[in-house]
């Protein structure tokens, strides 16, 4: 990788790290990543579009560097890269900065192929593709096997939610605005203000995996800033249940799966997930009460079933 970065950049790597999908290396003083390209086309071009837009308005976005060719992308064999210089920052972005950050772009009635809010459909079509995996590699990952189960169970209570609500409220429309495919916690720059991260879609996206990510490191936080939310927010039922169907979603964990299976994490990763399972269903209960004491949601009987 060393010398594609200095044949495509001319830029000699120093303290180079290779990973799975990306690498990091030192260039004067400065940090870059080299990364794998998950985009297509057209989604990356409007990526440009909007890391742009962003810079117009004074938000730190990062920013990719071109090549000696004047391109963004670099072809590595049959695969697409870019080059991101990343400056590490300690700041860590909240609640407040969540919803600040989503009111910089709003969608309104503008075609995206960054829009990502068919989430029961998305859903469904991850979790078919995670049971085939596992039908076919599960033996070689017992954590995983042991496990999975459970969280395909969790899913599909997701995706049934999801499509209940849709069903319910079927000519709503809510603002699409700027967000991203996961917000982790700490929520800091290198995630936070990484292109390859946005998309557009509901609020409560970002929301509810902000939310999800902090859990698991302060469950007691989450709880806070839920009821910050909703107290900032006042959420209608729809945009309560939608956040609801999230928190029930457990991407934390299917996003661990895929780490595993290409080999970029070790599966002992899910130990401290899975130790949590009931401390996780009593947030969901919890979560739900918050939620429904301001605009009523449909219940999930199993969640709210009284605690022995």
């Amino acid at each position: 990788m060393k010398e594609n970065i200095l044949y495509a950049y001319h830029m000699e790597a120093s303290h180079l790290q290779e990973f799975h999908d990306y690498s990091s290396f030192q260039f004067q003083g400065k940090t870059f990543y080299f990364t794998k390209l998950k985009r297509n086309q057209k989604e990356f071009q409007e990526l440009l579009q909007v890391m742009q837009e962003l810079l117009q308005k004074n938000i730190p976005i990062l920013t990719f560097v071109q090549n000696v060719q004047g391109s963004f992308v670099t072809m590595v064999g049959s695969d697409a890269y870019v080059l991101m210089e990343v400056q590490e920052e300690t700041i860590e972005y909240g609640l407040l900065d969540i919803l600040d950050f989503q009111n910089k772009l709003v969608l309104n009635h503008r075609h995206s192929s960054l829009y990502r809010n068919e989430w029961a459909n998305l859903w469904s079509q991850k979790v078919d593709y995670f049971e085939y995996q596992m039908h076919e590699l599960g033996k070689n990952y017992p954590i995983l096997l042991n496990s999975f189960s459970y969280y395909v169970g969790l899913a599909e209570n997701a995706i049934c939610y999801a499509r209940n609500v849709q069903n319910s409220f079927p000519d709503i429309e809510r603002p699409v605005v700027l967000s991203h495919r996961r917000v982790i916690y700490p929520n800091v720059r290198l995630n936070f203000y990484n292109p390859l991260n946005l998309i557009f879609d509901l609020e409560v996206r970002d929301i509810g995996e902000y939310l999800k990510s902090m859990f698991f490191q302060e469950q007691e936080e989450a709880l806070i800033d839920l009821k910050a939310y909703i107290d900032l927010r006042k959420p209608d039922a729809y945009s309560s249940s939608m956040l609801f169907a999230r928190l029930l979603y457990p991407s934390y964990y299917f996003d661990l799966h895929e780490r595993i299976m290409e080999a970029d994490e070790k599966e002992e990763k899910l130990l401290p997930i899975i130790d949590q399972v009931e401390a996780y269903e009593l947030f969901l209960k919890k979560a739900w009460n918050l939620l429904n004491s301001y605009s009523p949601i449909e219940p999930v009987a199993w969640i709210l079933k009284e605690e022995s």
